[in-house]
This record gives C-alpha cells, sequence and structure tokens, in this order.
C-alpha cells in the first residue's frame, strides 16, 4: 500500500485549529465592524462549528457499502411484482415476460408427462392433455400474443394436468 500524503479521512490538529482560528477572526471582524459583541461571539462559533463539520467530512469515499444488486429468488416477493407487472397487458396481450414465464411454467410442466412443447410431434397429445385454446396460448400466431383471460384459462389447463382424476380447482 502505498502513502499518498495525509490522511483525509479523519479530523487532524491541524484542521481544529485552522477552523478555531478562522471562526475567533471573523467573531472578532465583526466585533471590529460594530456588531453586539453577543451576536459576533454567536457568529464565531458558529463558523467554527462549520468549519470542524467540514474538517470532519471525507468526502464520498468514506463509507463504500457493497452495491451488490440482490437476484430475485423464484416466488419472493420481487418476483411475484415482476411477474405481474408482466401479466398487465398492452393492446389487450400480456408483455413478453409474462409470457416468457407461462412457456418456462408449461414447459416444466409438460416435461413431466414426457413432452417437449417445442416439438411439432408432440402437438397432437400436448392439446389432449391441455386443450387447443390452451396450446393456442402458448403458440401465439403472428407474434400477437396472449390475453389475459387467456393465460389465466391455460393456467388453468397445465394446473388441472397435475391434479388428481375427479378432484375440482378450489
Amino acid at each position: 500500500m502505498t502513502d499518498d500524503g495525509p490522511d483525509r479521512r479523519r479530523l487532524s490538529g491541524g484542521r481544529i485549529t485552522a477552523s478555531i482560528v478562522v471562526g475567533v477572526l471573523a467573531g472578532a471582524l465583526l466585533w471590529l465592524f460594530g456588531v453586539d459583541t453577543w451576536f459576533a461571539l454567536a457568529v464565531g462559533f458558529l463558523i467554527t462549528a462549520i468549519g470542524l463539520a467540514w474538517a470532519a467530512y471525507s468526502g464520498p469515499s468514506a463509507v463504500k457499502w457493497p452495491q451488490e444488486k440482490p437476484s430475485p429468488l423464484p416466488g419472493t416477493r420481487s418476483d411475484v411484482v415482476r411477474l405481474a407487472w408482466a401479466l398487465q397487458g398492452r393492446r389487450g396481450s400480456v408483455r413478453e415476460p409474462g409470457f416468457r414465464a407461462l412457456r418456462e411454467l408449461a414447459s416444466q410442466r409438460l416435461a413431466r408427462h414426457g413432452l417437449d412443447l417445442a416439438a411439432e410431434e408432440d402437438r397432437t397429445a400436448i392439446v389432449s392433455l391441455i386443450g387447443e385454446p390452451a396450446y393456442a396460448a402458448l403458440h401465439p400466431v403472428r407474434g400477437i400474443l396472449p390475453s389475459f383471460g387467456a393465460v389465466t384459462n391455460c393456467l388453468t389447463a397445465l394446473e388441472a394436468i397435475d391434479r388428481p382424476k375427479g378432484q375440482h380447482a378450489q
């Protein structure tokens, strides 16, 4: 470590002395110009206090707290807020992050049944499992993302594939 001169992050004796001298000189100068003694003393003390505070100030580099941005864990409040924002659609359709989350969930749920959402050969099996409207929501036509209602229906269909027969959604 190199020594770059005096430590600027510490209140030194020289700085204290300089602050006091400037405060006393300011008070004395005011008194010489005819200001009331008590007012001149108060201004001198105020200037001394400001000088001490300024001398003690070490600048923006005094405390460097880590600026680490925590990565949101799935299901945490920030994740839910992010998804809620993504599902608020413009012009009737959900936003891209919400659609990606839906596709990811669908891929995971269908993979449990040995089906690949991206594979065209699995289309018939997927449609028989979740229905044509849910499949259409997962494969938008001409890049038009599904509506919030279509996403809700798709999520209900994806939930139903893992539910035992005869058990209804609550």
